[in-house]
């Protein structure tokens, strides 16, 4: 029986654009209306057989409703990165907005951006 192991969150990254290995190219915290996905990027250090990582992302100017959450699972014996992804096929709405990153159902990491016009 696995404890999931002794696995943390390194960092959260967030960007527009992700590379070959599915880590953000470029980081912003500043987003405009016309784009098309908003990733975060979560590296993890430590070894786990049966983690859970979860994305809830918000818009606070929206009395702060969550509109997506997504969860993977992860097995890794190292360093890794797990990414997740909201789109929107609309423009986002102007204003402030967090992904909160959970472990094993336990809140660990909050980042802020925001989408101006």
């Amino acid at each position: 029986m696995s404890t999931g192991g002794d696995i943390r969150i390194a960092a959260v990254t967030i960007g527009s654009q992700v590379d070959a290995a599915h880590a953000i190219s470029k980081e912003q915290r500043s987003f405009a209306p016309e784009d098309k996905a908003i990733y975060a990027s979560v590296a993890t250090i430590g070894n786990t057989d049966n983690a859970t990582l979860n994305a809830k992302w918000s818009y606070v100017d929206g009395k702060d409703v969550p509109f997506s959450s997504t969860t993977e699972s992860i097995a890794t014996d190292g360093p890794a990165i797990t990414t997740f992804k909201v789109q929107n096929p609309n423009a986002w709405p102007k204003g402030r907005y967090k992904v909160v990153i959970s472990l094993n159902g336990k809140p660990m990491a909050s980042e802020d951006f925001e989408v101006r016009g």
